[in-house]
């Protein structure tokens, strides 16, 4: 009974299968029918071609053999599933089940090779064992190979749908309404609302083509050949040309007989055209072997926070020497060497410093009777690049900060002049005169200013200070004279002023009638304030900085006690327009803050004066101070007792130190007339908020005097506006403060 019910399923299945070939015939007429319904239309110029692919065409015999096929292959399988044993019937049935799947389901599934020899033809579907030897007893009249097509898969040439080159236009061409068309349209498929389509990214890889710009792109020289005739006239009339030039640009005879002119190399020496070709050779030398450190100086070569190993040693490293020339006196009174006065850094251009050489202490062994300006470039630290002699000693140089090749120079005996340096053998543009200033004291200080009126063609004028305390302001015109005006003359100050507060001395009986020996105090140095353009500062020998103004020609507006002895210099911070810091002849640095009478922090480690006092340029608690023998840096955040760091560079004493304009350099010099370009190495990385690390520096710094903390917080923001902008200051208790 089982075997009876399994070989009725078995049936049972083999009819649903012969079912379903005939519902899968009925569903291809269906589509075929659904198919002719179907027209494709070409509109083109007007007119509608009909394009509707046409049918396969099958002749009566194709019809014939494949019912045939059909009808055979049907019979063969219904003697197969009668016959067979149970297990043979169960393994017959699955495979005729699997292959009639793939050869006649919905989904055709043939390797390479049948394709190769003929989709659907009968060695296909009659290639098994199971068929292959019943293959002649087929009614075939013909070879049969339809409805089945072979298809044969061809390369063909690329079609190119479409292509957006890349061009440049002239803006103001004919082309150019046609690239701006092409661009909108090229923005609105990418970024805009026609970006919502279907689209697909992938990478590709284009040629290197190498272009040039137009500007480098010269007009084609044509040459020919052409016939020309020239006579022995014509030829020595050129000569003799060309030796009158010779003989005007060397100024000597061009004579092959060198014996009669030996001094003709140093004519040749004085040719600003050999000079110029010399200074190029030796720019190109000195790049060989001092490539390093201008590299440094450029800050090419500094410290990332990318790097793996970085030390907080607050370093000064030297890069080179600029040592002082052999000038023609010095030739006829013999080595004398002469102390460097003053450094200048060229506004304009970095790489240019102006160093006068002359006189600065009266501690020296051998004092000099004349001067020298040279004028350094950084791409040549061999030899200057511009000399300038002078009968005395040189005191005070300062370039323009609005006319960088201008150059103002101050002297021994007070006079001032002014300089153009882009051409090395000019005389001065100007030179002051004696009857203005009334006085032979050395001048110490000069500071351009910018002049109120935008509008006007003159030159900005500038302020010249002199020992004796007499400031005058000068002005250059068309004239070879300097236009100068005394603008006051400073007094002594009575009384005790704001500031420090020193004890008097007692000098007996006398005190009452004591009078010092000279009623004007010496001016050392003047500074301009950062904000304000019509005041300045001018710091005496009496410890004293005196609050002036342009518009107040007679009498000083303020005046603030800062050291005991002597202040020798001033210098206001980069991110603060009211905190400074002196130093003096007291062995201290003091920080002060415009509206609180007393210092806020006060530095002193070593028992000798202080020359230079200077606020970093990239870090706002860094202060870099300048004695006889080291270079000290001080970091507000770190210890207040002690510098950080403290570097003794060479044996001789130094005189005067400036911060490049990058801050990342100082130029020390000394008496023995060397300049030491020195880079500030293994420093800690700037901050984000130069400003609040100075206030959290000095509220810390200051937390145990209470008063002075009440002062400060009185205060409130003392910033540049500029980066105040977006940040609100708000009030703070204690050491807590915050920005919004």
């Amino acid at each position: 009974m089982a075997r009876r019910t399994l070989t009725e399923r078995k049936k049972t299945g083999h009819l649903e299968r012969i079912t379903y070939i005939k519902t899968l015939d009925k569903e291809i007429d269906f589509a075929i029918d659904w198919r002719r319904t179907l027209k494709v239309y070409d509109h083109t110029q007007q007119t509608h071609a009909n394009v509707t692919p046409k049918l396969i065409d099958l002749d009566a015999d194709a019809f014939e053999n494949f019912r045939a096929i059909h009808l055979f292959v049907t019979t063969q399988l219904n003697k197969d599933f009668s016959r067979s044993a149970e297990s043979s019937r169960r393994q017959s049935l699955s495979s005729v089940r699997a292959k009639s799947s793939m050869r006649f389901g919905l989904g055709l599934k043939t390797s390479l090779d049948d394709i190769l020899i003929g989709v659907g033809s009968i060695h296909l579907m009659l290639k098994d064992d199971e068929f292959g030897s019943r293959y002649d007893l087929l009614p075939l009249t013909v070879d049969f190979r339809q409805p089945f097509i072979r298809v044969i898969l061809r390369k063909t040439d690329n079609f190119l749908l479409y292509e957006q080159a890349s061009t440049v236009v002239l803006k103001d061409s004919f082309d150019a309404e046609a690239a701006d068309y092409d661009n909108r349209a090229y923005d609105y498929l990418t970024v805009g609302r026609g970006k919502f389509r279907r689209r697909s990214e992938a990478e590709t890889q284009t040629k290197d083509v190498l272009v040039k710009a137009r500007e480098v792109n010269t007009t084609v020289k044509h040459y020919m050949d052409r016939p020309c005739y020239v006579s022995l006239y014509e030829m020595y009339d050129t000569y003799k040309k060309i030796f009158e030039n010779n003989k005007r640009l060397s100024g000597v005879p061009m004579i092959a007989n060198a014996d009669l002119y030996p001094d003709r190399l140093d004519v040749i020496a004085k040719n600003p055209n050999f000079s110029y070709s010399a200074m190029v050779l030796e720019r190109m030398l000195a790049s060989n072997y001092y490539q390093q450190q201008q590299q440094r100086y450029r800050n090419m070569s500094i410290k990332t926070k990318m790097d793996a190993n970085v030390d907080y040693k607050y370093r000064i490293n030297l890069l080179y020497r600029m040592i002082q020339p052999v000038f023609e006196e010095c030739k006829i009174m013999g080595k004398v060497r002469k102390a460097v006065s003053a450094i200048s850094f060229c506004h304009g251009n970095g790489d240019l410093i102006a160093v006068g050489y002359g006189f600065y202490s009266h501690s020296a062994k051998r004092t000099v009777t004349n001067g020298n300006v040279c004028i350094w470039s950084v791409k040549n630290p061999c030899n200057p690049e511009r000399t300038y002699s002078y009968p005395v000693p040189v005191t005070a140089v300062e370039f323009s900060p609005f006319l960088p090749f201008l150059i103002a120079i101050g002297m021994y005996d007070g006079t001032v002049q002014v300089r153009n340096i882009t051409n090395a053998n000019d005389p001065p543009v100007a030179i002051s005169q004696r009857t203005l200033l009334l006085t032979s004291e050395p001048v110490t200080a000069l500071q351009w200013f910018h002049q109120p009126h935008d509008d006007s063609p003159e030159i900005d004028p500038f302020l010249v200070l002199t020992r004796d305390g007499k400031i005058a302001k000068f002005r250059i015109i068309a004239s070879p004279y300097l236009l100068g005006m005394r603008q006051m003359m400073l007094n002594r100050i009575e009384g005790n002023p704001e500031g420090v507060q020193i004890k008097s001395t007692d000098i007996g009986p006398l005190a009452e009638n004591y009078i010092k020996s000279n009623r004007h105090p010496g001016g050392l140095n003047l500074v301009l304030h950062p904000v304000i353009s019509d005041l300045y500062f001018i710091l005496t020998d009496e410890g004293c900085i005196q609050k002036c103004s342009l518009n107040h020609t007679h009498q000083y507006l303020d005046v603030l006690k800062v050291h005991e002895g002597a202040v020798n210099h001033m210098d206001y911070s980069p991110w603060s327009p009211r905190l400074f810091l002196t130093c003096g002849n007291d062995w201290t640095i003091r920080i002060w803050l415009e509206g609180i009478f007393q210092p806020l922090i006060t530095l002193t480690e070593r028992y000798t004066p202080i020359h230079c006092a200077l606020w970093s340029r990239t870090n706002s608690t860094v202060i870099i101070s300048i004695n006889r023998e080291t270079v000290d840096m001080w970091d507000l955040r770190r210890n207040l007792l002690a510098p950080v760091s403290s570097t003794k560079i060479d044996k001789s004493f130094h005189t005067i130190a400036k911060v490049s304009l990058c801050g990342r350099s100082l130029a020390i010099g000394n008496e023995r007339g060397n300049i030491l370009m020195c880079s500030f190495e293994d420093m800690p990385f700037p901050s984000h908020n130069q400003y609040g690390q100075l206030e959290k520096a000095i509220y810390k710094a200051i937390e145990t005097s209470p008063s002075l903390l009440f002062e400060f917080k009185n205060i409130g923001y003392f910033g540049y506006e500029i980066k105040q902008k977006g940040l609100k200051k708000k009030s703070s208790i204690g050491r807590h403060f915050s920005f919004k």
